[in-house]
């Protein structure tokens, strides 16, 4: 009993009551973000807006604060003393004037931001808005506290169930000697288990071994791949036993639905009392591959048939989460040059090209590397690569806000 309700008809009550809660929940605030998308994406705006805005005038009022100042100092490796640069960023003690582009950066950030900003707070001290918030609040509240029921209750349900499962094997061997086998959910969420009276088991373990040739005192782990891992059972369910107070067709059907769904089972064979030397098969990752159920001559609440479990490897899958560290980089406009290729003329050597094309004939064989080109290759009606790809700005000037990313030491100095 687990809340006034048998492990029986948890599944068709109690659980697809929490269940029913959880998606009703889901559904209402599914509905009420489609209703409001607009007006929330519009708040997500003007949110990134203000975001890009601040951070892209504290970049330019940076540049205007501060200049990258070469330092030396000195590291001993040894016996030596090695003299070594690093960039640091230097305060000015009076900003510098921004530049004719700068200003007019700041001037359209700052506008932009300040729109944005007047449009967040007439979003946000509208009535509508504070409503739509206030109902999503409610629902996504609600929503946390049926998942936290649902899991509260699935946790006492296995508890229950795995403890019903035992005691109905405990009685059910303690019955009399007989080759009984036990089949039952691996997470035993409802509790039911079907014993087996079986006649023979048979264990299958096949492997795929490679037929090339490997050599001597090399592993040999890459040519054997685990196959296949199979039981069959011929037996028969009895119904009414001391363990479990199905009927046979009961049972039957129990398995049948336990197939059609394709849950993972526990098979464990040769568990009665007083047998415990006796060899068995023990798994908890078995999933049913066929079902057959033979009637050659008629049995009072008895079933013969004959099963097939095949074995599922179970992976475990882990993940982390890393902080993304890039915050991206405003870039000006441009486009793309592609690399220029001619084609060889006769007595035009690799040392003529590098000088026409203002490049070394070692950079010319690295663009050519594909074709394996050396610096006596014959050129005469071949493809040569001689410039590579570029990105030209359309920017006419350098004072564009860019993000700095270096993490270097601050000391103010004037300037």
């Amino acid at each position: 009993m687990l809340g006034g309700v048998k492990i029986s008809r948890l599944k068709t009550r109690t659980w697809h009551k929490l269940e029913n809660a959880v998606k009703r929940d889901k559904r209402a605030l599914n509905t009420l973000n489609n209703h409001q998308a607009k007006m929330l994406q519009e708040e997500i705006n003007n949110r990134n807006t203000i975001s890009s805005s601040k951070q892209s005038i504290g970049y330019i009022n940076k540049d205007l604060s501060y200049f990258w100042q070469k330092e030396k100092y000195k590291v001993k490796k040894g016996k030596r003393t090695v003299t070594k640069t690093k960039k640091v960023w230097i305060h000015r003690k009076i900003p510098a004037r921004p530049t004719k582009d700068q200003a007019e950066q700041l001037a359209r950030f700052n506008r932009d931001l300040n729109n944005a900003q007047v449009r967040q707070n007439k979003l946000k001290n509208s009535k509508h808005f504070k409503q739509t918030k206030r109902h999503r609040r409610k629902l996504e509240a609600r929503l946390k506290k049926d998942n936290r029921n649902l899991n509260k209750f699935r946790k006492r349900r296995h508890k229950n169930a795995t403890k019903t499962i035992k005691k109905a094997v405990k009685k059910q061997y303690s019955d009399f000697l007989a080759p009984k086998a036990s089949l039952y959910e691996t997470n035993g969420s409802n509790g039911k288990v079907v014993f087996i009276f079986a006649t023979s088991e048979t264990e299958d373990n096949q492997n795929t071994i490679t037929s090339y040739p490997s050599d001597h005192g090399e592993s040999n782990a890459d040519d054997s791949i685990n196959g296949d891992k199979t039981i069959s059972i011929e037996g028969r369910l009895q119904g009414h036993t001391r363990g479990n107070k199905m009927s046979a067709t009961q049972q039957y059907n129990q398995i049948l639905d336990w197939r059609y769904h394709g849950v993972e089972l526990t098979y464990r064979s040769n568990g009665a009392k007083g047998t415990h030397n006796m060899v068995k098969i023990y798994n908890k990752h078995f999933r049913i591959q066929s079902l057959t159920k033979t009637q050659s001559q008629p049995l009072k609440d008895e079933i013969v048939f004959t099963l097939s479990l095949k074995f599922v490897y179970a992976a475990e899958v882990t993940s982390t989460k890393q902080k993304v560290k890039n915050k991206g980089q405003k870039v000006p406009a441009g486009m793309c040059v592609a690399p220029k290729t001619v084609t060889g003329k006769k007595g035009m050597t690799m040392y003529d090209y590098s000088k026409k094309y203002h490049t070394t004939v070692k950079n010319l064989v690295k663009m050519n590397a594909n074709k394996h080109y050396t610096a006596h290759t014959n050129l005469a009606g071949k493809k040569l690569q001689v410039t590579k790809g570029k990105f030209k700005s359309n920017q006419k000037t350098r004072n564009y806000a860019r993000p700095h990313h270096a993490k270097v030491n601050i000391r103010k100095v004037g300037k």
